[in-house]
């Protein structure tokens, strides 16, 4: 895959204009980063207009589904950035609880000289990164709608947490231009981007190209591979044919063999892998 990838619907010019005056208006940022591409994850738009003024929180989510060593290296990495760095599994509500009684405390001090101000906690990211489901924990109540694709909150949505703690959803949005092309695998991948902006053949040959060197035991294991040494293609069609995605001739299901490889990806049949490595 060589060309740059442009996914930009229509509503995300509109909310980056928007989040640059809702960020004049906020105390705290917190950044939602996918742990199993916290760089790939990370849009330079919303990092760019962070301010020096800005509380700055990094939550990397999904953190039950990435790689555990992997996400502990990159926690380490921000943390030269900001002390804030939360490692969050919300399906278990870990980090939450930690998180927010530290959006507390800085709201409480920031409060001190104005005692009925109300600190506006935004929470920003790209798309399906989980921000809405990280409000709905924070607020402990299905505060806004949350689903596995991109593009499903479209405005700014705010709730209140006490009385003094305001936290602000915000849709997910892209940079508009995505030009290094393993960045859009990543997030097509992850399903950051709609899957359907690139081909499943691409995406498997990188996923395949990557897990060979970075997972080799989770690939033999996965799809009974005695080794590794083979040419893709002939990877490609020894995994074919030991997991049966053949059509009725014995040739190789070419459209399944794809699919299956991204779907056992995202489903975690391979195992917890994250796709970034460590600058």
């Amino acid at each position: 895959m060589s060309q740059s990838i442009n996914w930009f619907p229509g509503h995300m010019a509109k909310t980056i204009k928007q989040l640059r005056e809702e960020f004049k208006q906020a105390d705290i940022i917190i950044e939602c980063l996918d742990a199993r591409i916290p760089y790939s994850s990370r849009n330079p738009i919303i990092h760019d207009i962070i301010a020096p003024k800005h509380t700055h929180i990094i939550a990397l989510t999904k953190t039950d589904i990435a790689d555990s060593r992997k996400t502990a290296a990159f926690i380490q990495q921000f943390k030269q950035e900001t002390p804030y760095v939360f490692e969050l599994n919300l399906l278990k509500n870990k980090g939450v609880k930690a998180l927010l009684e530290t959006a507390k405390t800085i709201s409480e001090k920031k409060r001190q000289s104005r005692r009925f101000y109300i600190a506006k906690v935004m929470i920003c990211g790209i798309p399906n990164v989980g921000k809405s489901a990280l409000i709905n924990k924070l607020a402990k109540k299905k505060a806004t709608q949350v689903q596995n694709k991109p593009g499903v909150t479209k405005k700014n949505q705010g709730v209140m947490i006490g009385k003094f703690l305001e936290l602000i959803d915000t849709p997910g949005i892209l940079w508009p231009k995505i030009s290094d092309p393993q960045i859009g695998i990543k997030l097509a991948l992850t399903k950051a981007i709609k899957q359907t902006i690139v081909d499943d053949y691409q995406l498997s040959e990188w996923l395949l190209a990557y897990l060979a060197p970075h997972y080799p035991g989770l690939l033999m294991k996965r799809y009974k591979l005695s080794e590794l040494t083979q040419t893709q293609a002939q990877l490609f069609e020894t995994i074919a044919t030991n997991m049966k995605w053949l059509q009725k001739n014995n040739e190789i299901n070419e459209n399944k063999l794809h699919r299956c490889l991204i779907e056992d990806f995202q489903k975690l049949r391979i195992g917890k892998i994250t796709l970034d490595q460590q600058l």
